[in-house]
């Protein structure tokens, strides 16, 4: 149990982490940000508040029922509610096809490794 309220981890592998989230009304998480990580909120009852930082600004911006709102990797964040609130919170890692090194293009077999 944290201050601001519940989470049940439901998924947690290498690449991302399903969790549900009960907040508490008028409590909030710590101001904070994720290194590689995104964070993905999906609202399934109440209004979820979040204060992200943008650019050197402050920006508040509440997500109802049935609506979602994700946080890029370095950005400073925390959320809140006024109303006591339910929601689904993925945190993920980007794909990127280019992650990859390779010695060589082709499909023929390299002798090397033979």
């Amino acid at each position: 149990m944290k201050i601001w309220g519940q989470r049940w981890l439901i998924r947690k592998d290498a690449t991302h982490a399903v969790s549900y989230l009960r907040v508490k009304a008028g409590y909030r998480c710590s101001w904070h940000c994720h290194k590689t990580k995104y964070n993905l909120f999906v609202v399934l009852h109440g209004t979820l508040i979040l204060i992200i930082e943008e650019l050197g600004e402050l920006i508040t911006v509440q997500i109802h029922a049935g609506e979602e709102l994700t946080i890029k990797p370095g950005q400073w964040h925390e959320f809140r509610a006024y109303e006591d609130c339910e929601c689904i919170e993925e945190m993920y890692v980007e794909y990127d096809e280019g992650d990859i090194d390779r010695e060589e293009i082709g499909s023929k077999i390299n002798k090397r490794f033979l």
